[in-house]
């Protein structure tokens, strides 16, 4: 068994398959009460967390999910027009919360309200969206922890589309993360979280608005004290219960995050009052583009270990690579020499013919004797079979596996046993035939006549 040593990530990551922690922390310590970042694309790498499945109210962050389920309700929700309606527009009167101040009556394209609701964080236009796309709000709500259990938050639950207060809900910094992390798939959504402004267009029910965007990380024009120049959304607030909340990506170089930070505060660094959360999640952010770096660390030809191979026309055995490139998160002064992979219940031989990309096994990820991922390991090319090869194998199989040779000995002696029994039977015929016809010629005398044919007499002895 050959082991590659290859680099890979050694930093705190937590796998389903594997939970591991090390040691790997911020500069500064959080000041929120809970957070994570990892990366935005393909496995969820976890750079660092705090409290990340403390759970507690979701806030306003609950928008990311109710535009998640606009955006998905229509191909294209840019031509899908929404009439307010009475239940969406009032459903929170009396109840002291943002408004954009939309009418009963009115119209605005699905896209438009979906921009209101994430820019300016309008609670009327989340209830207006929920009630065209869902029927009324306690529909769309189910909707939206249908989705939660689809995309696998078992720590998230909802009881309305805008995120205020409301006894029984709640979220998670981790699950937040990984809903983020969908969303930001979706086109739209990744659109519309980072527009700086966007203009609702004027129409017969109502006159056209510009909209800014009020999460604060996003660079703007004017002078904004947590702006990212990095950052690619996605939503701020805050409510009495969640205290104030972010969750942000930002994009460097190749390599992007996602942030979550929840139970922030108002906090005084050098004279100046700061919201935590914001303040934390750009220092997360920075630490972890000075730190990390992005690498292909193995790929599809990057042979990792080699297998015998039986009936093969021309080789002897087939080497074993990663079913894709692995791409991870790396620390800058990572020691190459401290990480490999091995396979883990490698076939001991395999059968042609073999098939480029016919999985073999998996392998473990090891850094300090610890398990930190797995990956798929597949044929590296194409491997023929030889029916020569199959009848020499197959005889030498047979010829040096004691099992068989018992067998062959068992049958070899009943075989033998039944040849030995068959030429005695024949020697006895032969031997009768011989007498019978030496007493024919009068060589012999007769002891018996054969000529005869046999008759019963019943003597009555019994």
């Amino acid at each position: 068994m050959k082991k590659f040593i290859s680099l890979l990530l050694i930093f705190g990551i937590l796998f389903t398959l594997s939970p591991l922690a090390y040691a790997y922390t911020p500069e500064k310590p959080l000041i929120s009460n809970s957070a994570i970042i990892m990366n935005l694309h393909d496995e969820d790498i976890v750079l660092y967390e705090q409290k990340s499945t403390e759970r507690t109210q979701p806030s306003t962050l609950t928008k990311i999910m109710t535009a998640v389920l606009a955006i998905e309700s229509a191909e294209d929700i840019s031509k899908v027009n929404v009439t307010c309606s009475y239940a969406g527009v009032h459903a929170l009167d009396g109840i002291l919360s943002t408004y954009f101040g939309v009418k009963e009556g009115e119209q605005y394209t699905l896209l438009e309200l979906v921009n209101m609701m994430m820019l300016t964080s309008a609670n009327d236009a989340a209830n207006v969206i929920a009630v065209h796309v869902g029927g009324s709000i306690n529909a769309f709500v189910n909707k939206m922890n249908e989705k939660v259990k689809k995309l696998g938050l078992k720590d998230t639950f909802f009881l309305n589309p805008t995120g205020l207060d409301a006894e029984g809900q709640y979220t998670t910094p981790k699950d937040m993360a990984k809903l983020t992390k969908y969303a930001m798939k979706l086109p739209i959504f990744e659109q519309v979280v980072k527009n700086v402004t966007y203009t609702v267009a004027k129409n017969k029910t109502h006159k056209a608005y510009t909209l800014y965007n009020d999460c604060e990380l996003i660079p703007t024009a004017s002078y904004n004290k947590y702006a990212y120049e990095y950052a690619t959304g996605v939503k701020s607030g805050a409510t009495e219960a969640a205290g104030y909340c972010v969750s942000a990506t930002a994009q460097k170089d190749g390599t992007a995050y996602v942030c979550v930070v929840m139970g922030g505060k108002k906090t005084d660094i050098d004279g100046t009052s700061y919201t935590s959360a914001l303040v934390d999640a750009r220092r997360l952010f920075r630490w972890a583009f000075s730190n990390f770096k992005l690498k292909a660390v193995s790929t599809e030809t990057t042979i990792v270990a080699e297998v015998p191979v039986k009936y093969a026309s021309d080789t002897d055995h087939v080497s074993l690579v990663p079913e894709k490139t692995v791409t991870s998160l790396v620390p800058k002064n990572v020691d190459e020499s401290t990480l490999i992979i091995e396979p883990i219940d490698m076939p001991e031989t395999l059968k042609a013919p073999v098939k480029k990309g016919d999985f073999v096994c998996k392998a473990k990820v090891i850094h300090a004797e610890e398990q930190i991922m797995e990956i798929n390991l597949v044929a590296y090319k194409d491997v023929d079979a030889s029916g020569f090869k199959f009848i020499v194998t197959v005889i030498k199989d047979i010829v040096t596996n004691p099992i068989v040779m018992v067998i062959l000995i068992v049958l070899l002696i009943a075989l033998g046993i039944f040849l030995y029994n068959m030429h005695r039977k024949k020697q006895r015929v032969k031997r009768r035939k011989a007498r019978l016809s030496a007493e024919q010629k009068g060589e012999l005398p007769r002891d018996k006549d054969y000529s005869k044919p046999f008759e019963f007499k019943d003597d009555n002895k019994f």
